[in-house]
């Protein structure tokens, strides 16, 4: 009687860079979006991508790694059909966007009070 053998097969294990695992430890730390920034309710879109180019420049000009803050990200919507851009941000990130938003209402305000304060949310 022939008797089947089972071999078992474990795949090799990865090892992780210490590359890899700071890209992963920033990639945890994009916790915002545009969505996130009640503020730009009243600003034009033009006005906010002008404050996130800034927001990446000054990143460059203080020699900080932009990606650590900021990441572009496709988002389709499944009912329109249509894919927009979105943006993913840390907190210090979305900070730094907030203080290059040109236009000054109550709700930016505020954020650069609770910003100024250490009282962001």
């Amino acid at each position: 009687m022939k008797t089947d053998h089972l071999t078992l097969y474990s795949p090799p294990l990865r090892q992780f860079t210490g590359n890899e695992f700071e890209e992963a430890l920033y990639h945890s730390m994009l916790q915002y979006s545009l969505q996130h920034l009640p503020i730009t309710e009243d600003i034009l879109q033009e006005k906010t991508m002008e404050a996130l180019q800034k927001s990446i420049q000054i990143c460059s000009l203080a020699d900080v790694n932009s990606k650590h803050h900021f990441k572009q990200m496709y988002i389709f919507d499944s009912n329109t059909g249509a894919m927009r851009i979105d943006w993913r941000m840390s907190k210090k990130g979305l900070n730094l966007m907030i203080t290059q938003i040109p236009t000054l209402n109550e709700k930016t305000a505020q954020w650069l009070w609770e910003l100024a304060t250490g009282e962001v949310q």
